[in-house]
């Protein structure tokens, strides 16, 4: 079921993205530091959209990544109070 939303989904994105497209058709001048280019409006919007989602998919991957190391400092310390409440209390009952 959730497959044919998914895919209802991208059918809906698909057709906005081609209306987008079709009703954007003018082109514009992208000047940029060592040349210009002409370029359709939809086309710069995308690239814009595409660079943006990268910029995002970069920190927040940054962030996951401490988070993660996080964890495994937390587990490493974790299992280290467990091996020294276990000689403890091996050394409690030893004693």
């Amino acid at each position: 079921m959730s497959r044919a939303i998914y895919l209802l989904l991208a059918l809906v994105v698909g057709a906005v993205g081609l209306a987008f497209h079709v009703r954007n058709r003018q082109a514009v001048e992208l000047d940029y530091f060592v040349g210009q280019l002409e370029l359709e409006l939809s086309v710069v919007m995308v690239g814009c959209l595409i660079a943006g989602v990268l910029l995002g998919a970069a920190v927040v991957s940054t962030r996951v990544w401490q988070l993660k190391r996080d964890v495994r400092r937390a587990q490493r310390r974790e299992q280290s109070v467990r091996n020294e409440l276990a000689q403890a209390r091996g050394n409690q009952h030893a004693g």
